[in-house]
């Protein structure tokens, strides 16, 4: 009597106050729902209990709670000691915890909207929700004991060599490298900038730095981060975080953060930071980044010398320009082997070296693209379009 009562109840639920069409639309939704009942006996047990699992599941989510605050500080504290990092399954059972709390909070509302209704079938079918969340919040318990610990063992690195080129324009180039390396000679000098013009070879030269740095028995690490065009502190802290190997995903706050890379970072000792293309000045406890005798040095590359004052840097090293004797042999090599120019494309070529301002990359791409070129009015062409291009610029 109750089943049949029940599956009545249900189908008004189903039907509102709007009758089916025909008699037997009707008949087969109450089959449908008999069907449903007569299978999910269980489900009378969701409807009279559903306040009652909803205390239930609200007490496991606690403890849920209290286990994700523990595992979180454990992270926090292991992961600043040197060689270790979270597991795997730590970081999935994190993530899965945080979507169930997202899943009850849900829950949580839609019971309280459905509390202004009294449809048996809305009731039974939050009760399953319910029901299922508990089980499912117990697995989550049981997963999150880890009795093998939350940390594995990380061997150290260094870092890694960089690929690189020959350097270009020897002397000159072999002149600026030097002059950089001179600074880590002196350990007072923490803070270098290297500046330049776009094309210079700050990059290229950086690189070899980079990797003469790994070979020699200091610092302990070399850290190279080429800093994003759209700048910002919080993407910065992720691309340090990355190359430190340290976890900065799931902190929001950016003091957090670099509250956590500047412990990171200072615990590595001897280490060298090298940010790339650095466009906009920062405050360095604003990413976390500490630089002091025997801890962190900072090296950056950069177009700007206002850049240099605004960091504080302790040298600021200006990168040279070729000679016009080295452009044109520069020049000359990447035009290809063995070519003999006629004396009025010699004169043009020298006038083109003129306007490339001795900037290698310039150079490099303006012979690129006349090579095999015979014309001599391709190349006329050539020198008017970059002195027209600097005439733009200047006005």
């Amino acid at each position: 009597m109750w089943m049949e009562f029940l599956a009545f109840l249900a189908l008004g639920s189903v039907m509102g106050t709007e009758p089916l069409e025909t008699l037997k639309n009707k008949i087969e939704a109450l089959k449908t729902i008999w069907t449903f009942i007569g299978e999910c006996p269980e489900w009378l047990n969701y409807h009279n209990h559903l306040e009652e699992k909803v205390r239930t599941l609200e007490r496991k989510m606690k403890v849920l709670y209290s286990r994700e605050t523990d595992v979180n500080e454990q992270l926090e504290n292991g992961e600043f000691q040197s060689g270790k990092k979270r597991k795997r399954e730590v970081e999935n059972w994190l993530r899965n915890v945080q979507s169930k709390k997202n899943e009850v909070q849900r829950i949580d509302q839609e019971v309280q909207e459905m509390k202004m209704y009294l449809r048996t079938l809305l009731r039974v079918w939050m009760g399953s929700r319910v029901e299922k969340n508990i089980k499912e919040v117990e697995e989550l318990l049981q997963e999150g004991s880890f009795p093998e610990g939350l940390l594995l063992e990380v061997p150290p690195t260094r870092g890694e060599a960089l690929l690189t080129t020959k350097l270009v324009g020897n002397v000159t180039s072999e002149r600026n490298l030097e002059k950089i390396w001179a600074c880590f000679t002196n350990n007072e000098i923490l803070n270098i900038g290297v500046l330049g013009k776009k094309g210079v070879g700050k990059t290229s030269i950086m690189s070899h730095i980079h990797n003469r740095l790994l070979e020699k028995s200091t610092p302990d690490c070399v850290y190279w981060v080429t800093v994003s065009q759209q700048f910002s502190i919080h993407e910065l802290q992720n691309d340090i975080a990355k190359e430190v190997g340290l976890d900065l995903l799931d902190e929001k706050d950016e003091r957090k953060r670099a509250a956590k890379l500047y412990k990171a970072l200072q615990r590595r000792k001897k280490c060298i930071l090298i940010l790339d293309d650095l466009q906009e000045h920062f405050p360095l406890h604003d990413v976390g980044i500490p630089t002091q005798v025997n801890g962190c040095r900072l090296i950056f590359t950069t177009r700007s010398l206002k850049v240099c004052r605004k960091m504080g840097c302790h040298e600021t090293i200006e990168v040279d320009p070729l000679p016009v004797e080295e452009a044109e042999k520069l020049f000359m090599e990447k035009l290809g082997p063995n070519i003999t120019l006629a004396p009025e494309m010699e004169g043009i070529l020298k006038l083109i070296v003129v306007e490339c301002d001795g900037l290698p990359l310039r150079i490099i791409n303006v012979a690129e693209s006349l090579r095999g070129v015979d014309d001599i009015n391709e190349w006329r062409n050539t020198l008017n379009e970059m002195r027209e291009l600097r005439n733009w610029l200047n006005d």
